[in-house]
């Protein structure tokens, strides 16, 4: 019995731990100056261990929530939050060249994402 492999399959491949390659650059980010605070610092223990504690869930946001994404999501929409449909902003962001009789003309240099079948 066949059946049909979904093209829309994403394989990350993983290096040390389980952690993918973008999970380990978040962890080297955050973990070494987490250490560096909590092993170096001679600040008092209790807040060493707060701040070692709000780096590791920032960096677990990061590493296992995508937290990236939510973050280039938040700024976009801040970005684009007060624009309307016509505004100059939208409009070059969009491409339109023109609207006439209920019709929106786009650029013909945008470039956009094919379809799959």
């Amino acid at each position: 019995m066949s059946y049909e492999i979904p093209q829309q399959l994403q394989y990350e491949e993983k290096i040390i731990f389980g952690l993918t390659f973008k999970q380990l650059i978040y962890a080297c980010i955050f973990g070494i100056p987490c250490l560096l605070i909590f092993f170096k610092s001679k600040i008092d223990i209790y807040i060493r261990a707060v701040i070692a504690m709000v780096l590791l869930g920032v960096a677990s946001l990061f590493m296992f929530f995508n937290f990236s994404t939510y973050l280039k999501n938040i700024l976009n929409w801040f970005k684009f939050r007060e624009i309307r449909h016509l505004d100059l902003k939208m409009v070059q962001f969009i491409g339109i060249e023109k609207i006439q009789n209920g019709v929106v003309y786009v650029c013909k240099d945008k470039k956009y994402p094919k379809k799959k079948k």
